[in-house]
């Protein structure tokens, strides 16, 4: 007999077990039964009304309106009144952010939004602050269980990596090896130092492959006595690919490469020198498209910054090699470094004494692993004479810097000069500047640096208009000297109306105070600008170009301020202009562009071939009567932009027009040429035409080594003192500024720290731990090189709380701490809950700043505020959990379709009661 089951009995013991004991009815009401107020993003708010808030919050109403919040549940709990409120200031926020990406919109309309959207965060915040809840604690920023520091410091380096010598295996003949190599590894060790020659020919008839030439060196190393090792480093080839129709796709497999690496204990330094050396000049150029498509509304731009060298002569040191698939490559080219999209331009190139190279750049994004504060700010970079970074600079800029002026010391001091507007932290500002009634305008700035890029002062001077610093030198004695350009009298020295060109000077005293020597006004009624300055002992020269004429001025320092002694005028440059100024000895060299081909006094030695040409002339260097003047360029218009001199050499570089003498005709769209110029002969003993990515080159500074070039460079190696060391310092290595704050708070206590000029991770770390009574645990750990600092509670009922410091000057987020709370937690029933058994903890993350500047800062703070309505719908979210009664929740849980499991154990009954049945 079968007896048949009625899966509704199953059905029936399915409920059962899970607590739906109850009849249907009083099930329905347990679940349906209202325990808190609609939230208003489940349809309580209108489009029309959540339009309505922002047009009022346009207007300059509050954000934030408790009176507004709709409950539709007598005696709810005032929480859910204030939560709503939050909730609605953020949507309004919100809809604010969108308002400012709309299309068609003024840019005066879009500033009063951005200044609505301001006001609304800073509303919002203060109100957060003020939030007193019972059942949950809400804070504007984060909520988390440690606090790390984005920001790394580096640990000194041990190795050095040279590029790819060889490709394919480490035992295939090497051909930078080829040929006669030899230089000396001179390493110091305990204050000796031991001299190390490195000569290939010494390997007899062994084929020079990467393998062979290790084993080689270092066995020269052993047997000097010396820990520095030499090895091989493996770069994975990886995917080749190509593109069809407009896809990459896949062909095969690049062949691995190899490099040398240089593994150098701690008490080692190594310096490198070859016995055969020759000339170098390094060129920073901007290359590719800033716009392919012709459209200002897209952002298609391939533009890039690049740092190349050349070799001038081979006769000495071999030609240098053209590298597999190096893109436009010409004779005598050594390397091509290209920047990262960060790196806006370069304005100017100087050699330091040992052969490394300093850069000064306008970077308008995070670069080297340093976040910039505004929307542009200076950078300072320093490379190896092999094209290696080895440090990076920020000058921390608040809102916008431009750097235009760079000088080397003799003893290594560095000093930029340029423009910045907003906030400059520890600068020293004369009586008018931006941060009072002229707002907004752009003033100058100077700052120098020690031998290792840490900041020495800074200085910052502004008039009531625009200003800017252009051109800074050091005297012998150390004086700083700065010329610049005005729309208005600088403090100290009356305008002569228009533009004018000023000159200042800045000194340490006797207490290493630094003193504003004097300011003086160079100008016409007219527009000036400065072109050019130079130190020659107890005197100055300075270049301007005044109603389109190239002016040079000498002025006598002997007597503290200066006194014009002589003035040279070159003439009508038509078109033109001075891009440089030299001292050559006892004469002055400057360089330019001018469609004059006979500059007033000077004898021509190479003429002016047509349209515009770059020209570079000498004269005496107290401007007396005399000199000459050589023409470069051909038919077309042709630009220098850059001046170098050297050891007697006069360099220019610039911007090629149709043909030049002596050169290929186009290679590019734009080409860059540099040029080797004899201006007593009027020959060209050297030059180069180059083009780079699509095309394009535009050479903005260059700088000459006249011994920079060796074998050496064959190799990847740098010449002088291999850099492993940077400094600790975060003023260095960050965009912090000396008097930067945040604040630390535990329990009722709320301190202030700020950041010292030699701050490192390790007094940061001993700051925060007394800041907090020694109620926080600091500790500084290292990842891939990088050191960073971790903050955590010492116990379950300390909360640790990070504040921003005042506008403009806040540390936290250079650091990269966020804003917020640091507490322990625990877990209970699978939930995690704060350790001090108070209430729950949300945090909303809504930092301070946020701003609609640009797309970028916009779609940053539309995810911020969109993370922070999340917030609060999970705020809500577990208040109503927790008015539930358990029993309600688990019907709750165990209602709705049956589980598939459920199901299939049903029908797997049935099938085993028929087959029994059977």
């Amino acid at each position: 007999m079968v007896t048949p089951l009625d899966t509704s009995a199953l059905l029936g013991f399915y409920q059962s077990r899970a607590g739906l004991t109850s009849g249907g009815a009083s099930l329905s009401a347990s679940l349906t039964k209202k325990v808190a107020p609609t939230a208003p993003w489940n349809g309580a708010t209108s489009a029309a009304e959540a339009s309505a808030a922002v047009k009022s919050a346009l207007q300059g109403r509050k954000f934030v309106n408790e009176n507004s919040a709709k409950l539709d549940l007598p005696g709810a709990s005032a929480d859910y009144r204030k939560m709503f409120a939050l909730y609605s200031g953020l949507s309004t926020l919100m809809g604010v952010a969108e308002q400012s990406g709309a299309k068609l919109i003024s840019d005066a309309d879009r500033a009063k939004i951005n200044k609505a959207f301001e006001r609304g965060v800073a509303e919002i915040n203060d109100y957060v602050a003020g939030l007193d809840l019972e059942k949950s604690r809400i804070i504007q920023g984060t909520a988390s269980t440690s606090a790390k520091t984005k920001l790394g410091v580096p640990r000194n380096k041990t190795e050095y990596v040279t590029p790819p010598l060889v490709s394919g295996s480490s035992a295939n003949e090497v051909p930078a090896f080829v040929g006669d190599v030899q230089f000396t590894i001179a390493v110091k060790r305990s204050g000796a130092i031991v001299n190390v020659p490195i000569n290939l020919a010494d390997m007899g008839g062994q084929t020079r492959s990467l393998v062979n030439v290790i084993n080689y060196m270092n066995q020269e190393l052993q047997a000097a006595g010396v820990d520095a090792r030499v090895s091989s480093q493996r770069t994975a080839g990886g995917p080749k690919t190509t593109k069809i129709n407009g896809k990459d796709v896949t062909i095969g497999t690049n062949p691995d490469q190899f490099s040398l690496k240089f593994n150098v204990p701690t008490g080692e330094v190594l310096n490198f020198s070859a016995p055969a050396t020759a000339g170098a000049v390094y060129v920073a150029q901007d290359t590719g498209n800033p716009d392919p498509d012709g459209k200002a509304s897209t952002k298609d731009s391939t533009a890039a910054s690049q740092l190349l060298k050349f070799q001038t002569d081979t006769t000495s040191v071999p030609a240098p090699l053209q590298k597999p698939g190096e893109a436009n490559w010409v004779d005598g080219r050594l390397f091509a470094q290209t920047m990262g999209p960060e790196v806006k331009t370069v304005r100017d190139t100087k050699i330091a004494a040992d052969g490394s190279v300093y850069m000064l750049a306008d970077v308008t994004n995070k670069t080297a692993g340093q976040e910039i504060k505004g929307d542009q700010d200076v950078a300072l970079l320093k490379y190896d004479a092999a094209g290696k970074l080895i440090f990076t600079r920020t000058l921390g800029a608040s809102d916008e810097a431009s750097g235009l002026g760079l000088a080397l010391s003799a003893d290594g001091k560095i000093a930029v000069a340029g423009s910045v507007k907003g906030d400059l932290g520890g600068a020293v500002e004369g009586p008018l500047n931006s941060t009072g009634s002229f707002e907004g305008q752009a003033d100058s700035f100077v700052t120098v640096y020690d031998a290792d890029g840490q900041e020495l002062w800074t200085q910052r001077r502004g008039a009531r208009a625009a200003d800017e610093a252009s051109e800074v030198a050091f005297g012998a004695d150390g004086t700083v000297y700065v010329q610049g350009r005005t729309s208005s009298g600088m403090p100290g020295a009356p305008g002569a109306g228009g533009s004018d060109t000023y000159l200042q000077a800045f000194k340490a005293d006797a207490q290493g105070k630094i003193q504003s020597l004097f300011t003086s006004t160079i100008g016409t009624a007219g527009a000036d600008k400065p072109a050019g300055m130079v130190v020659d002992g107890t005197n100055i020269v300075v270049a301007s170009m005044e109603d389109g004429r190239g002016v040079l001025r000498r002025y006598d320092l002997s007597g503290g301020a200066p006194v014009l002694t002589a003035t040279r005028d070159l003439g009508d440059l038509q078109g033109g202009t001075i891009t440089g100024l030299a001292l050559d000895g006892g004469n002055i060299v400057v360089a330019g562009s001018t469609g004059n081909p006979g500059l007033n006094g000077l004898s021509v030695t190479r003429a002016h071939a047509g349209g515009s040409d770059a020209f570079a002339a000498r004269m005496s260097a107290n401007l007396s009567g005399g000199g000459q003047v050589a023409y470069y360029g051909g038919a077309g218009d042709d630009r220098a932009t850059s001046l170098a001199v050297s050891g007697g050499q006069v360099w220019i570089g610039g911007a090629a027009g149709t043909d030049l003498p002596g050169a290929p005709t186009a290679l590019g769209v734009k080409d860059g040429f540099l040029a080797k110029l004899d201006i007593a002969g009027g020959s060209i003993d050297w030059s180069r035409r180059f083009t780079g990515k699509d095309g394009r080159a535009a050479p903005t500074s260059i700088a000459v080594d006249t011994s920079g070039a060796s074998v050496l460079d064959r190799i990847g190696l740098p010449k002088g003192e291999m850099d492993l060391t940077d400094s600790p310092r975060l003023t260095a290595q960050s965009s912090l500024r000396t008097g930067d704050t945040f604040t630390l708070k535990v329990g009722s206590r709320t301190q202030t720290i700020t950041i010292d000029a030699a701050e490192t991770l390790d007094t940061l770390a001993v700051k925060i731990r007394r800041a907090s009574g020694f109620q926080a645990k600091v500790t500084i750990s290292t990842s891939e090189g990088m050191r960073s600092l971790r903050v955590e509670p010492t116990t379950d009922r300390n909360i640790i709380e990070f504040g921003a410091g005042k506008a403009d000057r806040d540390a936290l987020a250079m650091l990269g701490i966020p804003e917020g709370v640091v507490r322990k937690t625990r877990i209970v029933d699978g939930k995690t809950l704060p350790a001090d058994g108070k209430a729950m903890l949300y945090g909303l993350g809504l930092e301070d700043g946020l701003n609609l500047t640009g797309d970028m800062d916009r779609n940053h703070a539309l995810a911020v505020v969109g993370k922070a309505m999340g917030v609060v719908r999970q705020v809500y979210k577990d208040l109503v959990a927790a008015s539930q009664p358990q029993s309600a929740i688990a019907a709750k849980a165990a209602s709705g379709p049956v589980p598939a499991y459920l199901n299939n154990q049903i029908a797997n009954y049935q099938a085993a009661l028929s087959r029994l049945g059977g």
